[in-house]
Order: structure tokens, then C-alpha cells, then sequence
């Protein structure tokens, strides 16, 4: 029993020692954190000297004056026996840097502090964000320019050569501008909390399409949904139906685009379906989409539409699934929890 306890701590020691965030054990002496043992990385990013600060209060030594008041709470919550855990500021020897700390107390009146240095990836965040943001604004503002001119120039030449160009020209515009919407709504949604709760599919569904007849003049689009069918979701799978049938009509390149919605009972879940008569979703963006191959700089898909719809169900619990069907129409099949 006692080797078994002796391996436990020298097991203890070394992970210790070894982990590549900063560790420190502390003592709370009236409240306040005493430092009894730093690990190495502690002494590594706060540059204190292992031996010298043993015995010193912790939040003197690393906590910014301005943060003495939130620590004093942690300390608290320490003391109560509970744990921390937060993004918090500390002093460094290269001066002020960002960490996610978590708070372990031990015993009666020690805890354990650990550092996870985060400042680079917050930064890192940070300028992609603004990148992203003026790429998107940018963009926009300037497809809005091609649009506009590509349209004049389609109403008011002769020459069929031109006007062709000039339509070719309008459609690749309005797919980047698709493009960046779409990038925009993503960006939303995956930085949501997900909540889910009832959601009726026939109105859903119908607000839907009348939204799509009206964008898309030549389309036929039915459906076969019953009243009074729920699904366990939440407003953005408004953004899933719209995504389905815009991808359905968008890229169809028949003289009619036809599109289908239906929505069937299986047991405890909705299956909800997407036909078209289009030419069919490409097999490898397919397989990208439910995740059967791996993403590469070759292989990455060519729009984000799908991919939206595939990380919204997935947020639901739900699960997407793609095939083509004998007509060469493409049929995407998404199920989810009925409520």
C-alpha cells in the first residue's frame, strides 16, 4: 500500500512538472494564495525564480492592480471548496498577457493555478476578424459595382456576343456575393449558443418558398409537409430550408428548376427532404459534406451553402445525408428529433 502511494506521487510529481502550462500550488493563509511549489513552465512564462518565490502571495507577484478585486473572488470560491474557471489577465516579465485559468482547491486550505498562455491566439483571432470584415465589406460594395454594370450593358447592347459575356459576368458576380453571404451567416451561427426547442415545419417551410418563388421567377417548387409537424430545432432552420432549396434552384441548369420539400414520420425523428432535377451535387463534395473524405487544398468543395446546413443539424443533434437520384437531381435528407 505504501509503495502504491509512494508510484501515485512520484506519478504526480513528474506530470507536475512536465505539463507546459504554468502550475503553481498555493496555501491560503487569511485568504490570501501563499505560493508553496511553482512548476517549471511557471517559471518559465512569469520569469520568477523557482526557489525566491516560494512563500510570497501569488496575486501580488501576477495579478494586475486592477484585477486584485476578481481574484480576491476566485480566492474565495477556493477557500468554499468550489473551482475556477476564466480568461483572465496576469503580469508576466514580458509584460501584461491573457491566460485561461482554472482554480483546483486541494484539502482543506490548498489549490492548485493554471496558466494556459492564450494571448497569441486571441490576437491571432483578433486581426483574422478584421481581415474577414473588411474582405467581406469590400467585396460586397464592389459586386454590387459588377452587378450593376453588368446589367447596363446586358439592357442596352445589340450585340449578342456582348450581352452573353455580360451575363456571365452578372452570374459569377451574384455567386460570390452568395459566397460572402453565406460566409457571413456562418460566421454567426457557429458563434451561437445552441438552444432548441419545438419548431412547427409546414409554416417554416411555406414562408420558405414563397421567399424562393419570389427570387426565382421560373422555379416550381412543392410540397408535401403536414400540419402540425415538429422538429426539435430552433429560427435557423429556416437558414437549413433556405440553403436546400436555394442550392436546388440556384444551380439548376434545366428550363424548368423544380424543386420538392416533404417531411415523414420515422419513429422519434422527422426526416425532411430536398429533391430537385437539377444536375446533381458532384460525388466528391458529397462525400466532403458528410464528412466521408477528408478536406484538402484540392479538395475543399466549391460553396459554403451545404457545409451551413451541415454544421446547423449537426448542432441539432441531427444528421444530413446526400445522394443523387436516377433523374441525375440531386436529393438531400436531413433528420432530426420530432418534438
Amino acid at each position: 500500500m505504501h509503495s502504491t502511494h509512494q508510484h501515485s506521487e512520484g506519478c504526480f510529481r513528474h506530470l507536475f512538472e512536465e505539463l507546459e502550462d504554468a502550475v503553481v500550488k498555493f496555501e491560503l493563509v487569511d485568504g490570501e494564495p501563499i505560493i508553496v511549489h511553482p512548476n517549471s513552465a511557471f517559471v518559465d512564462v512569469f520569469g520568477y525564480d523557482s526557489e525566491t518565490v516560494i512563500g510570497e502571495p501569488l496575486n501580488e507577484l501576477i495579478v494586475p492592480a486592477t484585477r486584485r478585486e476578481e481574484a480576491a473572488q476566485f480566492d474565495q470560491r477556493t477557500q468554499d471548496g468550489e473551482s475556477n474557471a476564466a480568461i483572465v489577465k496576469r503580469m508576466t516579465d514580458e509584460g501584461e498577457r491573457k491566460f485561461v485559468y482554472r482554480g483546483i482547491p486541494y484539502k482543506d486550505r490548498y489549490g492548485f493555478a493554471i496558466y494556459s498562455d492564450i494571448t497569441d491566439e486571441l490576437q491571432r483571432e483578433r486581426h483574422l476578424e478584421v481581415l474577414h470584415r473588411v474582405l467581406r465589406h469590400n467585396l460586397r460594395n464592389d459586386l454590387t459595382v459588377v452587378l450593376g454594370m453588368a446589367t447596363d450593358i446586358i439592357e442596352s447592347t445589340d450585340e449578342e456576343h456582348t450581352r452573353r459575356a455580360a451575363q456571365k459576368i452578372k452570374q459569377k458576380a451574384s455567386d460570390l456575393s452568395q459566397l460572402s453571404d453565406e460566409a457571413n451567416t456562418i460566421e454567426k451561427v457557429l458563434g451561437e449558443t445552441v438552444t432548441v426547442g419545438p419548431v412547427e415545419l409546414k409554416p417554416l417551410v411555406n414562408d420558405v418558398i414563397a421567399d424562393c418563388n419570389a427570387r426565382f421567377e421560373s422555379a416550381s417548387i412543392t410540397t408535401e409537409v403536414p400540419a402540425g409537424l415538429c422538429v426539435s430545432a430552433n429560427d435557423k432552420l429556416q437558414i437549413v430550408v433556405r440553403s436546400l432549396l436555394d442550392n436546388a434552384i440556384r444551380h439548376n441548369d434545366t428550363s424548368n428548376p423544380q424543386a420538392t420539400v416533404t417531411a415523414t414520420e420515422l419513429d422519434s425523428t422527422v426526416e425532411l427532404e430536398v429533391v430537385d432535377n437539377g444536375p446533381g451535387i458532384p460525388k466528391a463534395e458529397q462525400r466532403l459534406i458528410t464528412g466521408d473524405q477528408e478536406i484538402t487544398p484540392l479538395n475543399h468543395g466549391s460553396g459554403l451553402g451545404l457545409w451551413l446546413v451541415k454544421w446547423i443539424v449537426d448542432a441539432y443533434g441531427g444528421h444530413l445525408d446526400i445522394e443523387t437520384s436516377k433523374s441525375d437531381g440531386s436529393i438531400v435528407r436531413i433528420r432530426l428529433t420530432q418534438e
